[in-house]
């Protein structure tokens, strides 16, 4: 301890550094070196926090690769028409640069500011590269006939206006028709984060503008996610929104981004997922864990492989590569409130190795399955975690669930699932045929869009709901009979709808919540009911 003491004195000279290591040995001077760095990396693990993290505009723009597009890009410094691949734009405000002019872009034109001491909106016209078709403002024609840098776009009203119409427009910015969802600079309170990690501004607090109606939209999703699709997800809603209000969930954890419901509570927020039925259920659950009131107003942006949530719930079954984002704001504007069942999964497990496991306590919102389906996410997800998963895409992942379920058939893993657990309903032990599953129901689609409560006669049974407290429990035969209720030939044995639902399992069996595989050893699963979580139904699913 001398030693050491002696080693990271302020005051030691570092010729001391010579004798030290002699008198430790140089096989222990390496292990205190690598204990110091191992210790680094957990402390600046673990300092991580759930606080909403802020970018600078001040000094650099947020700079994305041009990618290909049926307009032309020119650099907002030189007029250079840009080749596709090489430049890059600011997602934020749309400056464009040509690689050696990037500096001179951050330097001379200022991006879109997220925080303002001034209460007036100014306009922040930015030159040039407007999208196709767009019309001027004041004059009704049509902009950027001509090639090159020509006509401006108020990257926070989205308004377009010709060169010589702009003395015509008025200098206050009224955030355009999409005011009531943006949090407007003024309202921002950010403050900088001290010390050796993590130097960044950190949102502090968030002030209401008093406009009538004003519910802000906060969009977070997984540039990563959808095949990369939820990066250009995540560009788009910069553009529209205050830059803070869009948070990337592979740098930070759902808790930062239902910040902004602590921040402005009582007022609801609403909150758009870009990602899929396993993104959904992780912030519903954070949501729930925070004991949020009130909690924020959930729509979808699917892109994941199944989206099952997002059909129930009107937002479609995927993400078109070239999305209309005014059409999905305005579907979010005119999104009918709803409530979803909230329900409680305990994994009550049986002594294992003469050891007892500790309860494990999840939660369900589309559904709950025992057997080969679940056999079948779970050897998509060990494969989409293996690092030899190099290439993604909703196609592609489909053809790996049909080549598993082709196993299956084959392989049967699960058959006779009746014989190695006990269904109850309501406290009813169930009478089980011979299966290879067990699927518990809180919505009408399950396996990418399969309404398998609807299927065949409902012989006096009651119609589904996913905000009645009551779930419907359904039987399917094999793999195969899974690939006969994908294409409608065949009917699913429905055993019966309950309140509380308990399996015992007598064996390991693979489990999937909400598309979340995994092996469970022997234990009693019992679903409960717990709470609605509030969603967002679109209106206009068809547009």
């Amino acid at each position: 301890m001398a030693t050491f003491s002696k080693f990271f004195n302020t005051n030691t000279n570092i010729t001391m550094l010579d004798d030290l290591i002699p008198s430790m040995g140089l096989p222990a001077f390496i292990s205190a070196i690598v204990l110091c760095c191992v210790g680094f990396y957990l402390i600046r693990k673990l300092s991580v926090d759930t606080k909403i993290p802020v970018r600078d505009s001040s000094k650099n723009h947020n700079w994305s690769t041009i990618e290909v597009s049926s307009k032309a890009w020119y650099c907002s410094i030189c007029d250079m028409f840009l080749v596709t691949g090489i430049g890059v734009f600011c997602d934020c405000c749309g400056v464009c640069a040509c690689p050696e002019d990037v500096k001179k872009a951050n330097l001379k034109l200022p991006c879109k500011a997220i925080v303002s001491t001034n209460d007036v909106q100014l306009h922040h016209w930015v030159k040039g590269n407007l999208p196709l078709g767009t019309i001027c403002y004041i004059c009704d024609e049509e902009c950027c006939l001509e090639p090159g840098l020509n006509d401006f776009q108020c990257c926070w009203c989205q308004r377009t206006v010709h060169t010589e119409c702009l003395d015509k427009m008025g200098q206050v910015c009224d955030f355009g028709s999409f005011r009531n969802m943006i949090v407007p600079p003024s309202c921002v309170q950010v403050a900088r984060r001290k010390g050796a990690l993590n130097k960044h501004l950190l949102l502090r607090a968030v002030k209401d503008p008093g406009w009538e109606n004003w519910t802000p939209l906060v969009v977070i999703g997984n540039k990563k996610s959808g095949n990369s699709d939820g990066a250009q997800v995540l560009s788009e809603f910069r553009k529209y929104l205050n830059p803070v209000q869009v948070i990337d969930l592979s740098e930070r954890k759902p808790q930062a981004a239902l910040q902004w419901c602590v921040l402005l509570a009582p007022r609801p927020v609403k909150l758009l997922i870009a990602g899929g039925d396993g993104t959904v259920a992780w912030v519903m659950t954070s949501s729930y864990k925070m004991d949020l009131d009130p909690e924020p107003e959930i729509a979808i942006m699917p892109l994941g492989t199944g989206n099952d949530l997002s059909r129930v719930l009107g937002w479609g079954k995927e993400n078109s590569t070239d999305f209309e984002i005014v059409k999905l704001l305005r579907n979010i504007q005119r999104a009918r409130k709803s409530q979803l069942d909230r329900w409680k999964v305990e994994l009550v497990s049986t002594r294992h190795l003469g050891l007892r496991i500790p309860t494990k306590t999840l939660y369900m919102y589309n559904y709950l399955s025992v057997g080969v389906d679940a056999q079948v996410a779970l050897n998509f997800h060990k494969t989409r975690q293996s690092i030899f998963y190099v290439y993604g895409s909703r196609i592609f992942n489909k053809m790996l669930y049909l080549c598993f379920g082709t196993h299956q058939v084959v392989n049967s893993d699960c058959k006779n699932i009746e014989q190695r657990l006990d269904l109850y309903l309501d406290g009813r032990k169930v009478d089980l045929p011979e299966l290879e599953s067990i699927v518990i129901l809180n919505i009408s689609s399950w396996g990418a869009g399969v309404d398998l409560w609807r299927m065949g006669s409902q012989n006096g049974r009651s119609t589904q709901s996913y905000h009645d407290g009551i779930l419907e429990v359904v039987g399917i035969y094999s793999s195969f009979h899974i690939a006969q209720l994908q294409v409608g030939l065949s009917t699913p044995l429905k055993l019966g709808q309950a309140k509380h639902v308990e399996i015992r399992l007598k064996g390991e069996l693979p489990v999937q919540i909400d598309g979340e595989p995994f092996e469970q050893h022997p234990s009693t699963l019992q679903v409960t009911y717990t709470n609605k979580c509030s969603v967002l139904v679109n209106q206009n699913p068809d547009e």
